[in-house]
């Protein structure tokens, strides 16, 4: 099992849709739009900071060190990676930068003048037992069974810490002390997500933006934005369906973003965008399912910023 946050479901995200869900939003006029620099979205009120992220996943570190220490293991995790500070919404929906498309192309400015990331170190290794009781199955017996198509593993493992203390154990003693189900991983996550019943699924923000952003495209209003965009590619002498598309439909390979060839379609795509107002349009029809999709939530996306305050709160007092 990876010691990474685990995916936490939970009845609390789960809300039936409104009776007008199925319906096109009313977006009213729309603003022309050649940038996406400092757009708003409804749902990013109720996101969690990359900064945030950070200080919880240095948190669920140190509360997966000190569950391996209370089996005798000096676990010692690397520091996660420290957050972005490109927050930018510049390519939210694709390229919209005319200066960047001339200059760069298809590849992120970013990239140019960053210097390369630092190398990640490797957690230490750990032996059989401790691997064990990091992941709450022997590997061994794990690999066994995966060959043979089984889980070693329970699969009705606790969904909240306070279940997890009152269910069956796993069964497994290390130095006298049973390990937790799901392992010191899973013990971690579920103290920081998910310490009581009811908690929302860590991925509930997100899911809603994907949702909104899948309910976007399928919309009448952008799909003609997109027609219009890419008649105007092809009267530009380039053949591509969408913008999310325009990379591979191109045959732009990974490491000739920046080519001569890149920039002029990149050019092209930027100028076709502004021709079809097609930021302006996806930015209204988006921010309205995302305004729906808010306000059908209301109740679950109050406890989901309450449980945020609580598990930060939770990070500040391990992190010192």
């Amino acid at each position: 099992m990876s010691v990474a946050a685990l995916t936490l479901s939970s009845c609390a995200g789960k809300e039936t849709a409104a009776d007008g869900a199925g319906k096109e939003p009313a977006i009213g006029s729309v603003e022309k739009m050649s940038s996406t620099e400092g757009l708003e979205f409804p749902v990013a009120a109720y996101e969690v900071t990359s900064d945030q992220q950070y200080q919880v996943k240095k948190a669920q570190n140190l509360l997966i060190e000190q569950c391996m220490k209370r089996f005798g293991f000096d676990y010692a995790l690397p520091a996660p990676t420290p957050p972005s500070r490109n927050d930018s919404k510049s390519r939210v929906f694709g390229l919209a930068s005319a200066k960047d498309a001339a200059q760069f192309g298809y590849a992120s400015p970013s990239q140019a003048t960053d210097p390369a990331p630092a190398k990640r170190q490797s957690p230490a290794a750990l032996s059989r037992t401790g691997q064990t009781v990091l992941n709450g199955v022997d590997p061994v017996a794990e690999a066994a069974a995966k060959a043979k198509g089984k889980a070693a593993a329970p699969t009705d493992e606790p969904m909240s810490q306070a279940e997890a203390a009152k269910a069956p154990g796993s069964g497994i003693i290390v130095n006298g002390k049973e390990v937790p189900v799901g392992g010191c991983g899973r013990e971690s996550a579920l103290k920081l997500y998910s310490p009581k019943p009811g908690s929302v699924d860590i991925l509930f923000v997100f899911n809603l933006g994907g949702e909104a952003e899948s309910r976007a495209l399928e919309d009448s209003r952008v799909r003609k934005a997109t027609t219009k965009w890419s008649q105007c590619m092809a009267d530009s002498g380039f053949t591509t369906s969408s913008p999310d598309s325009v990379q591979s439909d191109l045959g732009l390979k990974e490491g000739a973003l920046s080519s001569p060839e890149a920039i002029t379609i990149a050019k092209a795509d930027v100028a076709c965008k502004t021709q079809a107002n097609y930021i302006g349009i996806r930015y209204a029809v988006q921010s309205a399912y995302e305004k729906r999709l808010v306000e059908e939530h209301a109740e679950t996306l109050a406890l989901f910023q309450q449980q945020t305050q609580d598990r930060l709160r939770l990070a500040a007092q391990l992190n010192g």
